[in-house]
């Protein structure tokens, strides 16, 4: 007959400190508060619902930390994904950056990503945020990756390791946890583990090589968490990394001695509950070794089912007290490290951080310097002398990769105020529009290119009609194989405001600083 274990107040204490929860809309609610005291829950996970402003996001951190010290009697962590460039959470001033891939085409070294990271640390610390969900140290490898892009820093280990390594070194230094991600790397794939199951059928030998690369280094240098990937690893086990013994606790803390914290990605992402839901993935996620299970969107069911999983599986005897306290003893050992219980929020630190003009000017020249210009038969000189007309698709501000959605960003518009002499025009999505006039060029916005075949019956409409026409490709380098026979091909790297300010910048100066940081043909 099995034992069963008495759920104790301690036990559940110990369970709520292994839990890293997300917030609803309103922030710290009645309701949220009772749930988070009834599970003793201690560490969060913010959205950009949370950060609409400095004074929100100061308050909220400030009342989380009041709450864990309720139920946890520890400060908490507070997690945030600030990768920069299109995942991002907080857009204010200077917190606003390039992403990954935009850094590596303006030419940054370690040293500058370390001095990056240092910048991003130290507003974090001042806004109350402890741990950044950055960077990715995923090497793009594949070119058909739907969700990482331009979110790696490249497409080989060494330029990962130097700039995505030196970038966590310098948010550690500011006391600011760099949870590198996804380990042990989700770059060689074409699936997107929010929507489906993935595989990277990868041999061992080319994974040590290339994917565990940038981890390695990550953690020989005393990086402080990891998360982790929704990936299948079948070479070395049947579950996806996440839940899988052979991967958190064989390969990341026996072969590769990491002893700081396991975060998990999101654990209700479809590649993870469409295997295990009813909570049995938490269960699994802390039997394989991690330390945080990230319950990253709320709602009081999000939160109780995994709990509850979780307290079934300790009062059987599946889950240890052992087990538990080895991770407890990880955390408390990170949270003394960075000095956690010293991170209260500043207000007037903060916002003198973000809106420091130097710091925004040199954010804005280091995208400004990654523009790149992959093509040009010519056809990009004295745009300003020309008839243009510019089409593009709008896009609504996408606040991270699993958030609400807040404004319009339109660069057809920014192009059209910035060119008088253009016709700028939004890209319908379901029929083509009647191109009126003669053009001496089109400026065509090209965003995910397979999305919707629009795009490509507009470039074959303007083909037809004998008008060159400039690709713009607003997210991914890799759309220039549908474009390459355009007469010009530049790329952003992403759909951002920041992105398409020194896009624009760069094309009516007609100065296109940007190399190319990644193979995305032969010969290119």
């Amino acid at each position: 007959m099995t034992k069963k274990f008495e759920l104790t107040e301690d036990l559940k204490r110990k369970i709520g400190a292994l839990f890293m929860v997300g917030l609803p809309l309103g922030g710290v609610t009645k309701e949220y508060e009772e749930i988070c005291k009834k599970y003793f829950l201690g560490n969060f996970c913010l959205d950009a619902n949370q950060v609409t402003s400095i004074e929100k996001i100061c308050a909220v951190t400030s009342s989380l930390r009041k709450l864990a010290k309720f139920t946890q009697n520890e400060f908490p962590f507070i997690g945030i994904d600030q990768e920069g460039g299109w995942v991002t959470r907080f857009y204010a001033g200077a917190g606003m950056m390039p992403g990954a891939m935009s850094y590596a085409a303006s030419g940054a070294d370690g040293d500058k990503m370390v001095q990056m990271g240092r910048r991003l640390g130290k507003i974090l610390r001042a806004v109350g945020c402890n741990i950044d969900n950055a960077p990715s140290l995923d090497i793009n490898m594949n070119p058909e990756n739907p969700i990482i892009g331009t979110r790696a820093f490249g497409d080989n280990a060494a330029q990962v390791m130097n700039l995505g390594v030196n970038f966590a070194k310098g948010l550690e230094e500011e006391g600011v946890i760099a949870a590198c991600k996804h380990f042990p790397g989700h770059g060689n794939v074409c699936g997107d583990s929010h929507l489906e199951t993935v595989v990277n059928n990868s041999s061992v030998e080319f994974l040590t090589d290339n994917d565990f690369a940038p981890f390695k280094k990550a953690v020989d240098v005393g990086i402080g968490a990891v998360m982790t990937a929704h990936v299948t690893y079948p070479n070395i086990s049947s579950e996806p990394a996440t839940l899988s013994y052979e991967i958190i606790t064989d390969l990341l803390r026996k072969k590769m001695k990491f002893d700081g914290v396991v975060i998990t990605d999101a654990i209700r992402m479809k590649a993870i509950n469409n295997l295990y839901p009813k909570g049995e993935a938490a269960v699994k996620a802390i039997e394989a070794g991690c330390d945080q299970v990230l319950l990253y969107s709320y709602t009081r069911e999000y939160v109780e089912e995994p709990l509850e999983a979780v307290y079934k599986a300790v009062e059987s005897g599946r889950i240890t007290e052992k087990r538990l306290d080895e991770s407890i003893e990880r955390i408390l050992k990170q949270k003394e490290k960075y000095k956690i219980s010293d991170a209260e929020p500043n207000l007037k630190i903060a916002k003198k951080l973000v809106f420091d003009e130097s710091s925004i000017a040199e954010i804005y020249d280091d995208k400004f310097r990654s523009i790149t210009c992959i093509k040009d038969d010519g056809v990009l000189n004295n745009l300003k002398n020309k008839e243009v007309l510019c089409i593009a698709p709008d896009w609504k501000l996408h606040r991270g990769v699993e958030e609400a959605f807040e404004g319009v960003l339109s660069f057809s518009e920014i192009f059209g105020k910035a060119f008088k002499n253009a016709t700028a025009m939004k890209m319908p999505t379901d029929e083509i529009p009647e191109i009126k006039g003669n053009y001496d060029v089109a400026v065509v916005g090209i965003f995910y290119f397979n999305s919707s075949s629009i795009q490509r019956d507009i470039i074959n409409a303007l083909k037809e009609k004998g008008i060159p026409i400039v690709a713009v490709l607003l997210n991914s380098p890799y759309d220039f194989k549908f474009v390459s026979d355009c007469n010009a091909v530049v790329t952003c790297y992403e759909y951002t405001e920041l992105a398409v300010r020194a896009l624009v910048d760069a094309m009516e100066k007609n100065e296109y600083k940007g190399i190319l940081p990644i193979r995305i043909s032969d010969g290119i």
